[in-house]
Order: structure tokens, then C-alpha cells, then sequence
């Protein structure tokens, strides 16, 4: 539930917009304390330039200008298409406000998903870049399965040579202990 805020006979909505309609009175009793508004001329000339400066913006500064026109109409000489026409201005902001949290909103999620499409792109490259290590790379994990592959063929080899070349050897040793000796040159 927000809070209601009383001046001048009007409700405020948020302590902002009251704070903004108290400084303006502020403003308004400035300007009645130095203007002569009892001279038309006068009243038509601060009443334009209220409204050409854009210095009015609450209710309570609309309801001072509805006042300076109504002393200047009330001139009988005064032609109405000297006075510019009054603001309209909103009794409450929270309409614009809304629009800027909707406003607020859509940049926000432009942002994050601007920020999730970097981040995506600089995942893939960071991927790609951590396969072509792998793959180029002296330490590469697959060139060291490669290795192990062929050493543990080459080793598998070499105990097969090994036992062979014991098998010959224990061949070759029984038959020179039951006398049975070949010679490499071709005799007995």
C-alpha cells in the first residue's frame, strides 16, 4: 500500500511529487511576492512566460496559472488569443513511471541476452581453441594414448622375443648337455 502525501488540497502519490508540488509553491509565492499582479499587462506577461519556460509542472503550479488567466480575462480588454493555452499535465506520474520500468525492463533484457550471446561466443571459441591443443599439442592426451598404445605393442613384442629367445636358449643348452651339438659351420 503506498503512502498518501496532503498539500494544497491535492493527494500526492509519492513523496517525490509532493516534494516537487511544496518546492513549486515555493517558487509561486516568490513570483506573487515580486510581481505586480495588479497590472493586466503584467499578469498576460508572467502567465506566458510560465508557460513558455515549461516552469509549471504540478497541480498546484496549474492551479496558480488558472488563476493568472482568470485575472487576465477578467479584463475586459484582454483578448483571449494572448494568453497561450494551459499544460495539460498528468495528476499522477505513475503512468510514465511504469513506462519507464517497461522501458527499463526491455533494455535490461536486451542486455542480458547481448551478454548471453557474447558469452556463448566466447565459450565456442574457447572449446575449439582447447580441441586444437589437444589435438596439435607435444602433451596432446590423445597423442599420449597413441604412445601408450605403441609401447604396449612394442613391449608385448619385445617379451615375446625375450621368450623365444629364452625358449632357444634352454633348446640349446639341453642339447649341448645330451651331446647333441650343432655347429653353425656345418658339422657335429
Amino acid at each position: 500500500m503506498s503512502r498518501e502525501y496532503k498539500y494544497k488540497g491535492y493527494t500526492f502519490y509519492s513523496e517525490e511529487e509532493y516534494n516537487e508540488a511544496r518546492k513549486e509553491n515555493e517558487t509561486i509565492e516568490y513570483i506573487k511576492s515580486k510581481a505586480d499582479l495588479g497590472r493586466t499587462d503584467a499578469v498576460i506577461a508572467l502567465y506566458n512566460k510560465l508557460i513558455d519556460r515549461n516552469v509549471i509542472s504540478t497541480v498546484v503550479g496549474l492551479d496558480f496559472l488558472k488563476r493568472l488567466r482568470g485575472i487576465a480575462l477578467n479584463d475586459q480588454m484582454v483578448d483571449a488569443s494572448k494568453l497561450r493555452e494551459l499544460p495539460v499535465i498528468e495528476v499522477s506520474r505513475r503512468k510514465k513511471e511504469k513506462e519507464k520500468i517497461r522501458l527499463t525492463k526491455e533494455q535490461i533484457m536486451k542486455r542480458r541476452i547481448l551478454g548471453l550471446e557474447i558469452l556463448t561466443a566466447g565459450l565456442v571459441i574457447i572449446i575449439i581453441g582447447m580441441f586444437v591443443i589437444v589435438l596439435t599439442g607435444k602433451s596432446s592426451p590423445l597423442k599420449s594414448v597413441y604412445e601408450q598404445d605403441v609401447l604396449d605393442r612394442y613391449s608385448s613384442w619385445q617379451q615375446d622375443l625375450d621368450e623365444k629367445q629364452e625358449w632357444i636358449n634352454d633348446r640349446l643348452y639341453f642339447l649341448e648337455q645330451n651331446g647333441i651339438f650343432y655347429d653353425k659351420d656345418g658339422g657335429e
